[in-house]
Formats: C-alpha cells, sequence, structure tokens
C-alpha cells in the first residue's frame, strides 16, 4: 500500500506528487536506508514548482499507473524540490555532465546506488512513449533494473570514478597560482565572440539573459571609464533588446526565465524571483551610467512585479510562477487577435497592433505573444518609433486589466533566504535610482521577516512554507544576506542589524570556510554527508556564493578594520585562481570581486547628531557616486557598539570621514568640500 510520504513536506513542488501513485518518499534516512536493506537501485526525480517539463513527465509518467508500478517494484523512488534542496541539485547535475557529457536540467532523472548513492545512470526528461530520440521511460525502467541486477560489481566500481571525479572538481591542486594580470582583456575577448551584434545577449539560443556578465561589464567600466566604450554598448544593447522583446511581460512586468529563440521574441513562460532580482539590479545600474529614461521605466515596472506578485503580507517573497496555466504553458500571457480588437477602440487597436506586432503573423501556437515589433532586415535597435505613448499605455492598461481576470499559473509560495536576499539588494537599488521610499520600505520588510522567521539563536535556516522554517542554509543564504543588509544599511542604518551581520558573517567563516584550501564549501560543516561537498565559484542565474563572500568580507575588513574577514576574502582569490583563469566568463561576479580587492575600496561614514536636518542634502549626494569601490554609510552619534565606527563623531551637524583602505583622511565638515572630494573617487 502505498504511503503519502510527501503530504507532510512543505515545499509546493512535493506536495504537487504527493497524491501520485508512484510510492515517494522525500530525501532522507527513511528512503537510503529501505534502499540499502532491500538493494534496490534509487531513482531520484529533482524538479521545481514552475518547470514546464517536470510537469509534463509528472502528467506522462508519474500520474501514470502503470509506470508508478513498475518503479514501485523495482526502485526506492525520491522526490527533491531542487530549490530546497539546492545542494543535492548541484552534486546530480554535476554528475549528469560526468555521465553523458551534456549539461543537464530539470526534471533531473537519475538512478543511484543503494549502497552510497553515487550514480550510474541518468538524464533529464524521459517521454512515455519513444519520441525525441529518447527512449520510453517504462522500458528505460525496466532496462536499468535489469542491468544493475546482472551488473552490480561494474556499477560499484564505476561508482567509485564518479566519486574521485566528483571529489577532484572542487579540489585546487595548483593552489600557488595567482590570477592572471591580464583577465579583464581574455573575459572581454571572450565575451565579444559569442555577442549577438544583431539581437543583443549573448551565445545562441536558448538565450538566458546573463545578468552577472552585464553587471560585469557594467562595474568594470566604471573601474575604468576609458576602456572601449563597445564593451558598455554590448551590455546597454542586450538590456534594450530584453526589455522589448518577448521574455519580459510587456504588459504586467515581469521577466520570464529565457528565450527559447535568438531575438528575443519567445520565452520559456515560468518567472522565477531570481531571474527579475538579478536583472532589476542592472536595469537600475544601466540607468545611473547611461541616463536612459527605458531602463528607469523597466526598472520600475520589475521592481513593482516583484512587491505586487511575489511579496507576501508579511514580507517575504515567494519564489516562482508557473509556465503553465490550465489551458497550457504560456497560455495566460499570450492573445486572439479579436480578443484585442474587441476590447479596445479603432486607435487604441492600430497602435497596438502596430507597436507589439499583432499586424504579422501569430508567433505561438497560433496566437500572439507580445514583443515591441521590428522588421526582419532591420539591424538591432530599429524598432517600432512614433507611437503615441498616451493611447499605448491606456491600451497596455486595458487589456492587463482583462488578463488579470484569467486564472493565473500556480504561484510556488515558498520563501527562500538566499532568493529574498537578492531581492531585497535589488529594491535598494532601485530606491537610489527612484528615491521612492515604498521600495526600501518593502526591502526592510522582507528583512525583518527574514531575520524574524529564518533566524533562529544565529542559526539561519533555507526555506520557510506556512509558518515553518527549515533546512540549515546553504553558503547562498548567508552571503545574500548579509550582501542584502550591508546594502541596505547604506540607505537607513540599524545597530541591532549591523550587530546581526556580524553574528552571521562569523558564523559563514566558521561554519563554511576551507581553512586548509581556501574558499567557501556551498554546505556547513555540520551538513549531512554526500557524496560530493561542493565548494563552487561559478555564477549560474545568479552569483555564485563564494563571490559574494569575497565582496561581503571585503567591505566587512575595511569597515570594521579587521584583518580575519579580508584574509577570509583572500582565500577565495587563492583557490579560485586556477578556475578563473581557465574559465573567466564563468566567474563574472567573482571578478567583480576581485576588481574590488586590486582597487583600494573606499568607505565613507558620515556621523550626524539626531536633530540635523541637512543629512538628505548629504545622502542624496553620496548616492549619486554609485561606484562599487565605494561603500557608505550614515550614522548618528549613539553608539553602535563597534569600536572603529564609534570613534568616528559628528564635529558638526554632518561630519564625513573618506578612508581609502585602512587609511581615514582628516573628517570634512563642508558639504562643498565634500562634495568636491568624492568627485575625485
Amino acid at each position: 500500500m502505498k504511503i503519502n510520504r510527501l503530504s507532510k513536506e512543505t515545499s509546493p513542488y512535493l506536495l504537487q506528487h504527493s497524491d501520485n501513485p508512484v510510492d515517494w518518499y522525500p530525501w532522507g534516512k527513511e528512503a537510503l536506508n529501505k534502499a540499502k536493506a532491500e538493494n534496490k537501485p534509487i531513482l531520484l526525480s529533482i524538479g521545481y514548482s514552475a518547470c514546464h517539463w517536470c510537469h509534463v513527465m509528472a502528467h506522462e509518467s508519474f500520474e501514470d499507473q502503470d509506470t508508478a508500478d513498475i518503479m514501485n517494484k523495482y526502485f526506492i523512488n525520491i522526490k527533491v524540490d531542487r530549490e530546497e534542496r539546492p545542494d543535492l541539485d548541484k552534486i546530480y547535475q554535476t554528475s549528469q555532465i560526468l555521465l553523458n557529457q551534456r549539461s543537464g536540467g530539470w526534471p533531473l532523472t537519475m538512478f543511484l546506488s543503494h549502497e552510497n548513492q553515487a550514480p550510474f545512470f541518468g538524464g533529464t526528461y524521459f517521454p512515455n512513449s519513444e519520441k525525441y530520440n529518447l527512449p520510453s521511460f517504462k522500458e528505460l525502467l525496466i532496462k536499468v533494473n535489469d542491468y544493475y541486477k546482472n551488473n552490480y560489481g561494474e556499477i560499484l566500481n564505476h561508482n567509485k570514478s564518479i566519486i574521485k571525479a566528483l571529489e577532484n572538481i572542487d579540489r585546487n591542486n595548483t593552489s600557488d597560482e595567482n590570477i592572471d594580470k591580464k583577465i579583464e582583456e581574455k573575459y572581454i575577448k571572450n565575451v565579444r565572440s559569442i555577442y549577438d551584434k544583431t539581437m543583443g545577449g549573448f551565445g545562441s539560443a536558448p538565450k538566458f539573459p546573463q545578468p552577472s556578465l552585464i553587471m560585469h561589464i557594467f562595474n568594470s567600466y566604471q573601474y575604468n571609464k576609458k576602456e572601449n566604450l563597445d564593451n558598455l554598448k554590448m551590455a546597454v544593447n542586450s538590456l534594450i533588446a530584453m526589455q522589448e522583446g518577448g521574455i519580459n511581460d510587456q504588459l504586467g512586468g515581469g521577466f520570464f526565465r529565457y528565450s527559447v529563440d535568438d531575438v528575443w521574441m519567445i520565452p520559456h513562460f515560468e518567472k522565477m524571483l531570481y531571474d527579475n532580482a538579478c536583472l532589476l539590479e542592472c536595469y537600475c545600474k544601466a540607468y545611473f551610467i547611461t541616463k536612459n529614461q527605458s531602463f528607469l521605466t523597466t526598472a520600475k515596472k520589475t521592481a513593482d512585479w516583484i512587491i505586487n506578485e511575489m511579496q507576501s503580507p508579511d514580507g517575504g517573497f515567494f519564489s516562482s510562477i508557473d509556465a503553465d496555466s490550465d489551458t497550457g504553458e504560456g497560455q495566460y500571457y499570450v492573445w486572439d487577435k479579436l480578443e484585442v480588437e474587441k476590447n479596445l477602440n479603432k486607435n487604441q487597436f492600430i497602435v497596438f497592433s502596430k507597436y507589439f506586432g499583432l499586424n504579422k503573423k501569430t508567433n505561438f501556437e497560433n496566437k500572439y505573444h507580445l514583443y515591441v515589433s521590428y522588421n526582419s532586415k532591420d539591424k538591432f535597435n530599429l524598432r517600432v518609433k512614433n507611437i503615441d505613448e498616451k493611447i499605448l499605455y491606456e491600451s497596455i492598461d486595458i487589456l492587463n486589466k482583462i488578463r488579470n481576470k484569467r486564472k493565473k499559473p500556480f504561484t510556488d509560495e515558498k520563501i527562500l533566504t538566499s532568493w529574498n536576499s537578492l531581492a531585497i539588494n535589488s529594491l535598494v537599488e532601485y530606491y537610489k535610482i527612484s528615491k521612492d521610499i515604498s521600495y526600501i520600505n518593502s526591502a526592510e520588510k522582507s528583512i525583518f521577516f527574514l531575520i524574524e522567521n529564518m533566524l533562529d539563536k544565529n542559526i539561519l535556516n533555507a526555506t520557510y512554507k506556512d509558518g515553518k522554517s527549515h533546512i540549515n542554509a546553504y553558503l547562498d543564504d548567508y552571503t545574500f544576506l548579509i550582501n542584502a543588509i550591508l546594502n541596505f544599511l547604506s540607505i537607513k542604518w540599524n545597530d541591532k542589524l549591523f550587530q546581526k551581520v556580524i553574528i552571521l558573517a562569523n558564523e559563514l567563516i566558521e561554519k563554511f570556510l576551507d581553512f586548509s584550501d581556501g574558499g567557501f564549501y556551498f554546505t556547513s560543516k555540520n551538513h549531512e554527508n554526500l557524496i560530493q561537498k561542493p565548494k563552487p565559484t561559478a555564477d549560474e542565474a545568479f552569483p555564485s556564493g563564494n563571490s559574494l563572500a569575497a565582496r561581503i568580507f571585503i567591505k566587512l575588513g575595511f569597515l570594521m578594520n579587521e584583518t580575519k574577514y579580508i584574509d577570509a576574502a583572500d582565500s577565495v582569490f587563492s583557490y579560485a585562481a586556477k578556475q578563473i583563469n581557465d574559465s573567466p566568463n564563468a566567474h563574472s561576479s567573482l571578478l567583480d570581486s576581485f576588481l574590488l580587492a586590486k582597487k583600494p575600496i573606499v568607505i565613507i561614514i558620515l556621523k550626524t547628531n539626531n536633530s540635523s536636518n541637512k543629512i538628505s542634502l548629504w545622502i542624496n549626494r553620496i548616492i549619486s557616486i554609485n561606484k562599487p569601490y565605494v561603500n557608505y554609510y550614515y550614522i548618528n552619534n549613539n553608539s553602535t557598539g563597534f569600536k572603529n565606527i564609534d570613534d568616528k563623531i559628528a564635529l558638526g551637524e554632518v561630519t564625513a570621514y573618506v578612508c581609502c583602505g585602512f587609511t581615514c583622511e582628516k573628517p570634512i565638515n563642508d558639504f562643498n568640500e565634500f562634495s568636491n572630494r568624492i568627485d575625485l573617487l
């Protein structure tokens, strides 16, 4: 008799599978011990709730009784939410590459040895019948079981090779290697080789936004404005193409996960919190540098989408929105031409159709997915011009209200510490360009949600759902949260929050730092033993945890005059040097942190008397700097409990302390003198 074990889980993805005829287990001792006791292989299925092909495989196979009978008879079946258990996902995605010499994806389907959880076969999506050059999943299950029974000795020998390969991936055998002095030249050369000069972006279909790459181009430009402006144009043009393409929800705001084509027209329709957080930061930085109003508009629409669609009443941000609705993938977002014409007047319909391509052929399953129209013969950025914006915005508002009446795709209301921290950080960035206090308030609400619900006696948890937080936090949770709070504190200082930052930073060093070879492990020292202990340095869809670890410890080290933090940052560069030299483009965020380490960081502390009413002038001036190597905080004269900060006191209404590295200049009390000084930074 099937026991509904997944019904006790908090993950919406696992709960979606709780009624399957498959006898699913969550990852844990019960399943692993049962596999050992019965000498059965483990079928590990990893996915997430917004994943389209996860739903397809679930409908085709996991809801099918015949398939479930085979799975239940021959395997111990484990279902994992990759968003709750990124540690397992990293290990078995890497295993997929080692086994099949090609990248993985979701759903990930891996077959593991019962003795040591090492994989011996795997893939991603398998259909219910033979197609797409893939075998039938039922036939595959039978063949895998037969092979397992008849060739177990061979599997064990192969397991040893896989485990050794996994162990060697994150082992730095050349710790004396330094990061190449010409790494930036090599990086840009590689980026130029994959840049799409016609439609922006990097690489070919499927085309991903790659925000870490774009941010590094911006940051590198700010470190050295004398470099070729063509580098800057690659980032700017890519952001223009994305904001005008179908990867951007032209009506409701928010970006979809990636484009299936080269021209950003048709996306994979799920919306992820992390994508939108990282892209929001890119558009904020783009506006800062270029003052292009379209970037400000896109940033606002993205920030509003994050708050309006993803923030819970308690303050935490939800994880994702499905690609699928009841009628199929993307159907919530696409339009029938007659439906548009019916709801707009004649002038509105003409303007809307011309701008969004409804005067051309349908582009998605005999319907229209909206994008800013362009002619196929046009070069990049020659889009529709001379549109009556008032009529256009009226039309968008009308159709957005109509779309909101449709049944919305499912929202995964799981709240993740790491992804929330990315959203917080980007909302702070949007506040800096908008000066709209509502965005900093939204960020603050999320910070205190995380502090109150994810932090228990200095133990940080990774995930929250339905009043329960659990799962020991990962490297990303610590580093992203510390980075977000530091950014928030630059706008709104809070002594207690800063004390939390120091506690988290010390926990991070104690529990995650590899004191022998340098760098930070993805899981803590008291995490369960798995077949690999990853120490990732490369970016994924968001920055790597090691890149943020280096960044926050550089900032804290110079703010606190504390060398142990700087040593922790240096250990990351020492550990990752070979990886960066071998593959600079995979390490955009770590190269950002390396630039910060090479150029003396500037820490500016504004100290004020509580009664000062002039501080806003100084604050707005300091926000206008927006350089990656300039960090600033304004604090009243009350004691923070940290000597290096308390030593700097307000000598008048406002006093500025400008420190380059460990050297602080004489205090500045005059605003004009301060303004002139920071112009030189």
